[in-house]
Order: C-alpha cells, then sequence, then structure tokens
C-alpha cells in the first residue's frame, strides 16, 4: 500500500479508536446517572416518613389572657419543637370564636369554659382538655362610690366588657349570688359596650362599677385611678381553698381528637413547655408586654403579678373536680341564663401529656 495511503489509514483508525472511546465514555457516563437516580429513589422510598407530615391543624385564638400563652409559643418555636404547625384563626369576638370552636371551624381553639359547656349539653361534640387561665378581671368602682361589696350593685349600673353571656360575666355572677346574694342578671341594670368606653364612663359617672377585660383590668389598676370592688379570682380561691377553676380552656371537637391524638396530646405538650419556659425565662413578660404596646413599668409589673398565679398549671384530679363543680354552680345559681343542664362529659384528660 501507498505511504500516503498508509498514513490516511492510519489517522482514520486513530479516529476511529477516539470516536469509539468518547462513545465508550458517554455511555458510561449515563449508566452511572442511571444508576445514581436509581440510588438516589432507592434511599427516598426507603428513609422514614417525615414526622411533621400531616401535622398541621387550625388553631383558634381571640384577644385577652389566652394570647399570651400563644405569643411564646409561637414567640420561642415550641410548636416547632414538638412537630406542629398551625393555621390561626384570629377573632375578635370571643362569640364568634366560640362558635367556631363549636361547630368544628376550628380543630383546637381557646374557648370560655362556660360557653363549651353550653355547646356541649346543646349536643356538640366539644370537650375541654386542659385550662389556661383564671380570671385577670377585676370590678371597678370610683374611689369615692358608697358601693363597698357586690350586693350594693343592686338597682346599679353595671358595665360589662363582654356582655351578659360572656364567661367571665358568667364567672362575676356566679360570684355575687353564691357569696353575696344578689343575681347581677335581674337586679342590676347590665351595660354593655367594649372596656376602654366602660372606663370612661364610669369617670363620668353614667355607670356605677365595670367589669373590665384582662389587659384593661391591669392597667387601671396601676393608674390607681378607680377603686377595686372585686378581683374575680382572689375572690374565688378565698373562698374555696386556695384554687380557682379556669375560665379560659383549651377545647377541642371528639372527631378531631380520636382522629389526631397525637396532634392533640402534642399542642397540650408545647402549652405545657411554654409555661416551664414563663418560669425559666421571666424576661418573656416584658417581651408580651412590648407586644401589647405596654410601656409602663408599673403595668408591666403589674401584668406579670396578676397574670402569673392565675395560669392553669395543673389539669390533675384536684383541678378537674373543681371544674366540675363550678359548673354545677353556674347550673344551679344561673342556670336558666347561662347552663340548663351540666355535660358529665365535658372535661378530659385523656390527652394530657
Amino acid at each position: 500500500m501507498h505511504l500516503d495511503t498508509l498514513k490516511l489509514h492510519g489517522v482514520l483508525c486513530v479516529r476511529r479508536m477516539s470516536l469509539t472511546t468518547k462513545t465508550q465514555r458517554h455511555r458510561g457516563f449515563l449508566v452511572s446517572c442511571a444508576l445514581c437516580i436509581t440510588l438516589i429513589v432507592s434511599a427516598c422510598s426507603s428513609a422514614p416518613p417525615d414526622s411533621s407530615a400531616g401535622r398541621t391543624f387550625t388553631l383558634g385564638i381571640t384577644s385577652g389572657a389566652q394570647e399570651f400563652v400563644d405569643f411564646v409559643m409561637d414567640r420561642h418555636g415550641l410548636l416547632d419543637q414538638a412537630g406542629l404547625k398551625a393555621d390561626k384563626v384570629k377573632s375578635l369576638s370571643p362569640a364568634n370564636l366560640h362558635l367556631m370552636v363549636a361547630e368544628r371551624k376550628v380543630d383546637i381553639g381557646y374557648g370560655g369554659f362556660t360557653t363549651m359547656a353550653t355547646a356541649r349539653s346543646e349536643g356538640k361534640d366539644v370537650i375541654v382538655i386542659y385550662g389556661v387561665f383564671s380570671p385577670v378581671n377585676m370590678v371597678f368602682v370610683a374611689k369615692e362610690s358608697p358601693i363597698k361589696t357586690l350586693s350594693d350593685l343592686k338597682g346599679k349600673k353595671l358595665g360589662v366588657f363582654g356582655g351578659p353571656g360572656s364567661t367571665t360575666f358568667g364567672f362575676l355572677a356566679v360570684l355575687a349570688r353564691n357569696w353575696h346574694g344578689i343575681d347581677l342578671f335581674k337586679e342590676a341594670e347590665l351595660i354593655t359596650a367594649p372596656a376602654p368606653a366602660l372606663a370612661e364612663l364610669l369617670g363620668k359617672g353614667d355607670i356605677d362599677a365595670a367589669l373590665l377585660g384582662t389587659v384593661e383590668s391591669i392597667q387601671t389598676f396601676a393608674k390607681d385611678r378607680y377603686r377595686v370592688l372585686v378581683d374575680l379570682s382572689a375572690e374565688y380561691k378565698a373562698r374555696q381553698g386556695g384554687r380557682a377553676p379556669a375560665h379560659v380552656t383549651i377545647a377541642t371537637n371528639e372527631t378531631f381528637a380520636k382522629a389526631h391524638p397525637d396532634i392533640v396530646r402534642d399542642y397540650l405538650k408545647a402549652y405545657k413547655n411554654a409555661l416551664q419556659y414563663v418560669h425559666d425565662h421571666p424576661e418573656v413578660w416584658d417581651e408580651y408586654a412590648a407586644s401589647i404596646k405596654m410601656d409602663d413599668p408599673a403595668e408591666r409589673a403589674l401584668l406579670r403579678e396578676k397574670m402569673g398565679p392565675n395560669l392553669v398549671e395543673r389539669w390533675d384530679a384536684e383541678q378537674i373536680a373543681l371544674q366540675n363543680d363550678y359548673l354545677k354552680l353556674v347550673h344551679s345559681i344561673i342556670g336558666d341564663s347561662v347552663l340548663k343542664v351540666v355535660p358529665s362529659d365535658l372535661v378530659r384528660n385523656d390527652y394530657t401529656p
């Protein structure tokens, strides 16, 4: 063969070998990729399921004392630690929130105790699974007022921030009827208005006394503008051996609790962790005060002083008995207005961690 022909043949052979090598490498790369994908898919299919999957629930909240606990849980990631995610539904009206809890519009919610009892007695599958706060509420009168006890409110104008159907007013009505001999529903003139408006009406003399909300009670007490006629929880504790029933509670419905017992139990675990966090980090009171724009140092100190002892930290047999005894008082004293039948299976400790 001619030398030039041999050279050309050699070049072609080299090129064929180069192409063959590249093809083999390309095929090898594809095989390697396929193998990697197979291994990844296999690893994913054999990995344990994500513990947070299916752990989202709807949480109903409203303004007031319960907002403090939710603040601590949210600000310090205690729900995340429990593997939960709450889709929050905030209502400006406690009555609307209570309806959402009773109608299963939220999975877990903060509900007034007597209102939850009423819903249960009317056939709703609402259950109360923990207490949050006993009342941090006070009734105020003018400093020069002749009113000295609740019994003196007979024939007087009493301002009520949540209206006569509210859980807090029900608590006051029990105190008044059981230990002061007055039926506030029938023997006082009830005026419903927002708490700040009631404070002004009291100052003008348009009402004789005012039951204020949690924050407003603390602020009014700190300003020393009016005289405290009664501190609801302090009065109850003095009469009943040192413990008071929770009037704000954590509620759910049996349908959700039976389908997702782990969520309910872990939410309560996060709640109890929040209480422990409050003990370990008292600065959280200032954090919360700042969040609600409470800047006065006296008010901040009073916030901790009044709210702290009224947190419900034990959901034991004694507390549950106290809750049920309170419902019996509500039924016997103001039953026609609030609770006609005492449900026997409202309060539960099945999910207490």
